[in-house]
């Protein structure tokens, strides 16, 4: 008997399984580089157009409510047993096939191999949330429309695009930025409802744990453990006493985000909640939006966000402004006070913009304000006896195996001792 074939024909499967086991024994080695990009590119369209295939049984199953004669709850339940798969993938996958049988120009294109599934799910999403008033033939166009886009974007940049398919068939602008803003408000909402955290301690003196955030408070994470990681902690050559063992980012980037993760956690405040955001993130907004506009902002890492969004985030914006000859602030707080001020630290920001190591190039934000004349020995907390330095350098100058000392320059280098 063979499978999907029709009378007097070969089986289709099989002929498919010959090919994969003949391209099983093709040594890919001796192959040049455009050789590689074309077959690369082969096995692509050949992977989408098997995905085609798939949505095309799974609809077929559900049309004929196969599951239901074999005893299963769902067409997704028995597929999921059939091959063996998570069932909450597989029901995914049969909404998809569900919500492209009305949709034949995404639908020839997934079999054809021009897109993948995941830019017929990007298509389909972007249709369904079409105001109800843009009519069925002004549908066909989106649709036709973010098809020939898919065949040169990535997902996630086709999600983008998808967000203004309406541009396609309305030429206000303001109704397609309130339409984008609109979308964007509805994912803010549903991610908001999905934000969790859990955290478990693993009795090994480590505690594990996943999170679930909004887009925007992901962005803002990602690139304040990026501003952790990223600078250089010494010049070029520089001693390893200098600059510690270098984490490579390509072989141990968890790590590196680990360290970076629990530097943050360290610079949290722990007596009060303070009213500035710790970090800055770029939010490019036109002003008439600031104002009440509907239109989405952008921020520097790419994402977008609505308008409401963008406001509130400008509601608790920190500006910190350096005045010269405005109101005094005593600076120099001799053996009164054993820490430093924020006063002092703004003074000292202007003068110091980085970690005070030498070659350091850690922002000053991040750094600890360290007294050079140890209080223990009486040093004063004084501007003149403070220094800025980063999490790194500021446990190297406490570190007994290392001495430091201060150049002319004013920059501190430090050596192991023997």
């Amino acid at each position: 008997m063979t499978l999907l074939a029709l009378p007097g024909t070969t089986d289709p499967v099989a002929d498919l399984h010959a090919c994969l086991d003949r391209l099983t024994h093709v040594d890919f080695d001796r192959l040049n580089g455009a050789e590689r990009a074309a077959g690369l590119a082969a096995v692509d369209r050949a992977e989408s157009r098997l995905a085609g295939v798939r949505m095309a049984l799974l609809a077929s199953a559900e049309r004929t409510r196969t599951a239901a004669a074999a005893g299963h709850a769902s067409t997704g339940q028995w597929a999921a047993q059939t091959v063996n798969a998570d069932p909450f993938v597989v029901e995914r996958q049969v909404r998809l096939s569900q919500r492209l049988e009305k949709r034949t120009v995404t639908q020839l294109a997934l079999a054809a191999g021009e897109l993948t599934a995941e830019h017929a799910a990007v298509i389909v999403r972007a249709d369904e949330q079409l105001p109800g008033s843009v009519t069925p033939a002004q549908r066909a166009l989106v649709e036709a429309a973010l098809v020939e886009k898919a065949r040169s974007m990535p997902p996630s940049l086709l999600r983008r695009a998808a967000r203004r398919a309406l541009a396609e068939v309305e030429a206000d602008t303001r109704v397609v930025d309130a339409h984008e803003n609109e979308l964007l408000v509805g994912e803010e909402t549903s991610a908001r409802a999905q934000t969790r955290l859990s955290l478990h301690d693993n009795g090994d003196g480590t505690v594990s744990g996943h999170f679930t955030v909004p887009v925007m408070q992901g962005h803002l994470l990602r690139k304040i453990l990026q501003t952790i990681t990223a600078p250089r902690r010494g010049r070029l050559g520089a001693s390893q006493a200098q600059v510690g063992y270098k984490t490579d980012l390509r072989t141990d980037g968890d790590r590196a985000r680990g360290e970076a993760f629990c530097e943050l956690i360290e610079h949290l405040p722990t007596d009060h909640l303070h009213p500035r955001t710790a970090a800055t993130m770029l939010v490019t907004i036109a002003e008439e939006t600031l104002r009440g506009a509907l239109a989405v902002a952008h921020l520097d890492t790419g994402a977008e966000l609505s308008a409401g969004e963008a406001r509130r985030l400008a509601c608790g914006a920190g500006i910190l402004p350096t005045v010269l000859g405005g109101a005094s602030v005593p600076l120099d707080l001799g053996r009164s006070a054993r820490l430093f001020s924020e006063a002092q630290r703004a003074a000292l920001g202007v003068r110091q913009k980085t970690c005070g190591a030498d070659g350091c190039d850690r922002p000053f934000a991040w750094t600890e304000l360290h007294h050079l004349k140890s209080w223990a020995k009486a040093g004063r907390t004084d501007l003149a006896n403070a220094v800025g330095l980063c999490h790194f350098h500021h446990q190297r100058i406490h570190d007994p195996d290392f001495d430091h000392r201060r150049e002319e320059s004013g920059a501190i280098t430090f050596r192991m001792r023997t």
